[in-house]
């Protein structure tokens, strides 16, 4: 592999891997958690990326963006499928801990001042996401985490219109919110 192609790989998967690894984790919900490492499934998605990337063709890095999030998306659809398939009890199986780096993950979520959650804000965050209807979940890793444009949401969220991607969103905000409980703004 040529220099100019690792620094290139290294450079898209560090411009992107916090989101990732925000988007991994708020899309494997708590029981998947429990079962399977999300930087487990972040590492899976960045090798993939590594091992075809000379096969690979991105026009821009929205591009790259969007197939980095498809793919991991993937990755935790067939999890859950297989993890179901086997009839496995994942609530008895204990899972890792939460990383520190995840708040700067879900930095994208809220406010300059949520770089300084802890452990314990994120183990709420999680928990609120958790409680939200799948299209409002859906929306905000979408629109927010994986920071598609709204047309591309709406095409993968059933042929939405961008209005009624932004209409989504901002119920879903609110929700998470008060989820939180947050003052309705």
């Amino acid at each position: 592999m040529a220099e100019a192609d690792k620094k290139s790989i290294d450079g898209a998967i560090e411009r992107h891997l916090p989101g990732l690894r925000a988007f991994v984790r708020l899309r494997v919900g708590p029981e998947l958690r429990a079962y399977e490492s999300c930087s487990d499934l972040v590492q899976s998605v960045c090798r993939e990326l590594v091992e075809d990337w000379p096969e690979l063709s991105f026009d821009n890095d929205a591009a790259l963006r969007s197939w980095l999030f498809t793919t991991a998306l993937h990755k935790v659809q067939h999890l859950a499928r297989d993890i179901h398939r086997d009839k496995r009890d994942v609530r008895r199986i204990v899972g890792g801990t939460v990383g520190a780096e995840l708040a700067a993950d879900y930095a994208a979520l809220g406010t300059p001042s949520a770089n300084a959650m802890t452990q314990e804000q994120v183990e709420r965050l999680e928990a609120a996401f958790d409680r939200l209807t799948d299209d409002h979940r859906e929306v905000i890793t979408l629109a927010r985490i994986a920071s598609l444009p709204l047309l591309e949401v709406g095409a993968r969220m059933g042929g939405r219109s961008q209005g009624a991607v932004t209409m989504l969103l901002g119920r879903a905000l609110s929700a998470l919110g008060r989820e939180l409980g947050e003052p309705a703004a």
